[in-house]
Order: C-alpha cells, then structure tokens, then sequence
C-alpha cells in the first residue's frame, strides 16, 4: 500500500469517526417530559416532551452529555399531544419554529393585542426576541415541530404566568434533561 493510500485511509476514518459524533438520530434522542414538567402544576395540558439534538435549551446548567454543543442555537424535536397548550412566554434570543407533523396554531401577543395563525407542516414560524407567543395544538393528533433558538446556552422561557415563573425557580431540570 502506498503512502497516499494510507493517508487517505487515516483520514476517511478520522471523518468518518467525526462524522458519527456529530449524527443524533430520532431513535437516539428519548422523549424528556421532565423538561417543562413542572408547568402541569398549573394546568396538564402544558405537557410536551422535548428531543434535544443541539445545545441544551430548557435547563439550567446547559450540561447535556448526549447532545452536540453548537456554537450558534439550539436544536431541539418538540413533541406536544392533542389538546395541549404552551404557555405565553418569550426569549431573549431568536426562535425558529418549523412544523413536521400535526397543525398547531401560534399565538402572538403584544400591546393587549392577540393574533393567531394557524400553520402545518413544512410551514416555519419566526419568534423575533422579546415577542410573547405560545402554541395550541387544537387536533386530535399529536404534533412535532423543530424549535431553534438562537443562542447556543439559553435561559429558560420568561413565561407571563407569575405562578409559572414560581414554580420554574423552585424547578431544576438538569438532572432529569439526560437522555
């Protein structure tokens, strides 16, 4: 074998190995109820499991072993059933929100104004920061959409519910976020 052959060789490994490191697939990523499990203490149908793929929205610590570390957002598969609402909150930074199953509705609220808008999937929602918004899955089918923020490391939802913004306080997911 000669000397280019060899390297070539190293080197597909070495990108091939990388490459592994840096694919998270569905069957890889467990559904984490715990995320914002503390806002069913307010109303059950705020229940909805999160997928974390990239960075390490909805905790803490922002310590997540089993997902990649970006160096710009977060990645994440929000799964909400049929029935379920998220609260009104906002953030900081940029959001993406884009539907891969299921019809939900976005809510938007600003200066005593609510507007909805009803969208499926392929369709994407953009949250500029600081705008207050929330979800409603009005089916009878589960919904999933992909959610980025655009910080590699954000804070937690700035929810308009003072009892939420208690209970979040008293609430450290980190523990229950590995996958």
């Amino acid at each position: 074998m000669s000397s280019d052959t060899a390297t070539a060789t190293d080197t597909t490994s070495k990108l091939s190995a990388k490459l592994d490191d840096h694919v998270k697939t569905y069957d890889t990523r467990k559904p984490n109820w715990r995320v914002f499990g503390f806002e069913t203490r307010v109303d059950e149908r705020y229940g909805r499991a999160q997928r974390r793929y990239v960075g390490t929205s909805g905790n803490v610590k922002h310590e997540d072993p089993t997902a990649l570390v970006g160096e710009s957002f977060t990645l994440t598969i929000i799964e909400q059933p049929a029935g379920h609402i998220q609260p009104l909150h906002h953030h900081p930074e940029e959001e993406v929100l884009f539907v891969l199953r299921g019809e939900p509705t976005i809510v938007w609220q600003a200066d005593g104004e609510t507007v909805e808008r009803k969208v499926g999937p392929w369709d994407m929602v953009y949250n500029p920061p600081g705008i207050i918004h929330g979800l409603r899955n009005d089916t009878d089918e589960d919904c999933f959409f992909q959610v980025m923020l655009g910080n590699p490391r954000p804070n937690r939802p700035l929810y308009q519910d003072e009892e939420l913004l208690r209970l979040q306080a008293e609430n450290d997911p980190d523990d229950a976020s590995r996958q």
